[in-house]
């Protein structure tokens, strides 16, 4: 047994679920912090820690965090998800990503910083965090919002980038003299094998081993299956974060996807955690001092160009001020995937320990300000129009308005190409044909618009709201929620345990785990899904089962409960008990109905607190 590396696991997972905790409880900051604050105690060699954490079992650990957390975002990303995107995202995600990394490279050689190394650096400002940005959402009661929607997507598309960023860098800088006439064939052979794998023999092992009923049996498929192809694609000369993420991908598009999710959410949480500390345990405060004009220089191009280049491309999209406003305010932080880009950077040897704690340190700083910058674009966006000169407001809505209409005429494009009029008309020049057309699909993509225009005020859409497990909500139908009455939503489906209750009846009880999809506007769906995610007051004395007995009670001939029912005498409602069972001369009558009369000399065989059943038992004596 190796009791250097349990007492190494040991101290990481609780001195990074500690300072987690208290970060979280305390501080109201992402737990995220507090792993790294614990990884950098542990650094630390001072007297009143027990050990110092090994670099070699702080390493390995990192490693599968790495592979685990790129296995989990390779379940989001699957390609069938990135299609329904939709081209706005994608051109924001990609532009300010690539040029967030052109710009973080060239700070890197102003300060004497080249080669790959500049480049990590570079790649690791690239990605806002994910983690960090949900937190902010869910604080402020905005994950359903419309902006959070779109603002999630450019996510998506912002760390595929930064995942084939890792691929390409930690395979161009591995070192190893590769041809690019072998590794080609050698990748494309492989994304074939593995789409053949994902698409035909998967699939059918992942559904027989959901089929058996033990979890178990997923989780170790899953994982076993991302630490399998992970090191095929290392022994190939890939990176090992390729294979857990093309893995990833390919379980996206398995009917069990939510129960992967769930089943694998724990082992994830493990060693996301000890990934973290990790982090925390290769930083070192001393080099803040030494580096503090890098670091200086990292926040203020994270803080100034990312989020002026997404608003800017936020608005050349189409977007809107007050949504481009919001999502830009949101992207001025980096996070996990800076992380596992800067950690691969370390593995390989490009990164510095130095450059590796500026980096943490910028990080640290740009999540504690994300807040802040946050709250702050909220407000400046309910208001754009009174900081923003009229003209300048109108040429923004009115571009906003033609990109909309471009969109509408690309989409209509191939309906009229094959379905309109002019199809038929062979005898028209084709100028003159193509002329009608056009014309015809402008106006009635500006017929489109106007009627958007005329419906705006509604601004109206469907939202899926998730029930907490504790939720207010839960155990209640809808007749008696009246959402509609409070909250002008409808409740047009409910999703639950892989199945989905179209239009559902008024008696249907709302359960804890449910998925309800709703149709309202964004004030009224963040007003329900505050009331959803509510959790039902606590008790301050909580009953439980050790409490309650099951007791036998003789009535007597002054107890008040003879010739009265069990409905009259309410038995359940008054005493909170349940009468089982009644011994009337010496015959037991199991489960006596509510309309049973007790009579002299019967004994109760009932059900409570103890509380409750001496309040029974003494009553005779009070009667």
């Amino acid at each position: 047994m190796h009791n250097d590396f349990i007492q190494d696991l040991a101290a990481i997972l609780l001195t990074g679920g500690a300072f987690g905790w208290m970060f979280k409880k305390f501080f109201k900051l992402p737990l995220i912090l507090g792993y790294i604050f614990g990884g950098v105690l542990l650094s630390l060699p001072i007297s009143y820690t027990p050990y110092v954490v090994s670099k070699e079992s702080a390493n390995t650990l990192a490693e599968i965090g790495v592979l685990l957390l790129m296995f989990s975002m390779g379940l989001h990303f699957g390609i069938r998800k990135i299609q329904s995107l939709g081209i706005s995202p994608v051109l924001v995600g990609v532009s300010q990503a690539l040029l967030m990394w052109f710009i973080g490279t060239n700070v890197a050689h102003y300060f004497n910083i080249s080669g790959f190394e500049a480049l990590f650096l570079g790649a690791v400002i690239s990605t806002a965090s994910t983690a960090v940005i949900v937190k902010i959402l869910e604080d402020h009661q905005l994950k359903s919002a419309r902006f959070a929607e779109k603002l999630m997507a450019v996510l998506l598309i912002e760390d595929s980038i930064a995942i084939f960023m890792i691929i390409w860098l930690s395979t161009s800088s591995s070192g190893e003299s590769i041809q690019l006439m072998e590794i080609v064939p050698i990748f494309i052979c492989s994304i074939l094998l593995w789409w053949l794998l994902g698409t035909l023999l998967l699939p059918r092992i992942i559904h027989s081993a959901f089929k058996t009923g033990k979890e178990e049996l997923l989780v170790i498929l899953s994982i076993g299956l991302a630490l399998g192809l992970a090191y095929l694609s290392a022994s190939w000369n890939f990176s090992a974060a390729l294979g857990a993420f093309i893995m990833g991908s390919i379980l996206s598009d398995c009917r069990e996807l939510k129960k992967i999710e769930v089943v694998i959410e724990p082992v994830k949480n493990l060693f996301t955690l000890v990934f973290f500390v990790s982090i925390g345990f290769l930083f070192s405060p001393e080099i803040i001092l030494e580096k503090w004009s890098l670091i200086l220089a990292l926040v203020a191009t994270i803080i100034i160009c990312k989020i002026g280049l997404n608003l800017i491309f936020n608005l050349c999209v189409g977007q809107g001020i007050k949504d481009s406003i919001r999502i830009s305010g949101s992207m001025g932080q980096i996070g996990e995937l800076s992380f596992v880009i800067a950690q691969v950077g370390v593995g390989l040897g490009v990164i510095e320990n130095k450059t590796f704690s500026a980096i943490v340190a910028t990080a640290i700083i740009t999540m504690l300000m994300t807040p802040f910058i946050f709250k702050f674009s909220i407000k400046l966006a309910e208001t754009p129009e009174s900081l923003i000169p009229k003209p300048i407001y109108k040429f923004i809505e009115s571009y906003s308005q033609a990109v909309i209409n471009f969109s509408l005429e690309n989409k209509m494009a191939p309906f009229y190409k094959r379905f309109s009029l002019f199809q038929g008309i062979k005898y028209l020049s084709e100028n003159t044909k193509s002329r009608l057309r056009k014309n015809f699909m402008l106006m009635t993509a500006k017929n489109v618009t106007s009627t958007l225009d005329r419906l705006a005020p509604w601004d109206e859409y469907l939202v899926p709201v998730h029930v907490g497990a504790d939720a207010d909500i839960t155990g209640r139908n809808l007749i008696d929620l009246k959402l509609r009455e409070k909250f002008s939503v409808n409740i047009v489906a409910i999703e639950r345990n892989n199945k989905t209750i179209i239009s559902p009846k008024g008696t249907e009880v709302v359960i804890p785990g449910d998925t309800l999809l709703v149709y309202g506007n964004e004030e009224s769906i963040t007003k329900l899904e505050s009331f959803c995610t509510k959790e039902k007051p606590e008790d301050e004395n909580p009953l439980t089962i050790d409490q309650c007995l099951l007791a036998g009670i003789n009535l007597h001939e002054t107890h008040p409960f003879i010739g009265k029912n069990i409905l009259e005498l309410g038995i359940r409602v008054n005493y909170n008990c349940i009468v089982l069972a009644v011994n009337r001369n010496n015959q037991r009558i199991k489960n006596p109905v509510s309309n049973f009369v007790f009579h002299h000399n019967d004994e109760l065989f009932i059900f409570g607190t103890r509380h409750s059943l001496e309040n029974i038992k003494t009553l005779h004596i009070n009667a």
